[in-house]
């Protein structure tokens, strides 16, 4: 008989006794039935807006307020906003607010470059509108998609699988932005350092 060990036999044992039981695992993390329900019926309410966040509706959902009845502004912070800014702009679909802020990323950073003394008034602006962008990067992507709505209607009046389709399409997110963006913006730094 063979002294190797047989790795079957060191596997813990569920409740049961049985070695290939998959492990306990926490059911904390799956939504409650509740938030399932809630998710269901503001995609009922809100089918277009739904189409034009696409995947994470019910994230933005809670941060717009679209719950509560009373229509508060939406929540005031975004992390991914701060710490992605151009890029989340792009990804979410605000080219003209993503270019706006490359702008002004643009200039302040001329500033630096061109006049060093400025450098430190140069870098809290660029903090500033950071923080600006980060504040109200939640009412700004509400404020985008209910505008890409409001274009579809008009261009299609009388059309509403049409307008489905276009917010679909114009909505939700775009990968291929912040690829883009990222060779953009690597290839302005080459050619500012050559």
């Amino acid at each position: 008989m063979s002294s190797e060990r047989n790795p079957v036999d060191d596997r813990p044992l569920d409740a049961a006794g049985n070695p290939y039981a998959a492990p306990d695992t926490e059911l904390s993390d799956l939504p409650s039935e509740a938030e399932v329900a809630e998710a269901v019926s503001l995609i009922d309410r809100y089918p277009l807006l739904a189409r034009a966040v696409d995947n994470n509706f019910y994230t933005y959902a809670k941060r717009w307020h679209l719950g509560e009845p009373n229509g508060r502004m939406a929540r005031p912070w975004h992390w991914p906003a701060l710490f992605f800014d151009v890029y989340w702009l792009l990804y979410r679909k605000m080219y003209l607010a993503a270019l706006g802020f490359f702008g002004l990323a643009f200039i302040v950073g001329g500033v630096i470059a061109l006049l060093p003394e400025f450098e430190v008034a140069a870098l809290m602006v660029m903090l500033a509108l950071k923080l600006v962008l980060c504040a109200s990067a939640n009412q700004l992507y509400r404020w985008h998609c209910y505008r890409l709505i409001a274009r579809q209607q008009r261009r299609h009046p009388d059309q509403p699988e049409r307008v489905q389709a276009e917010v679909r399409r114009r909505g939700g997110t775009s990968a291929w932005a912040v690829v883009l963006g990222l060779v953009v913006i690597g290839a302005i730094n080459v050619l500012a350092e050559a």
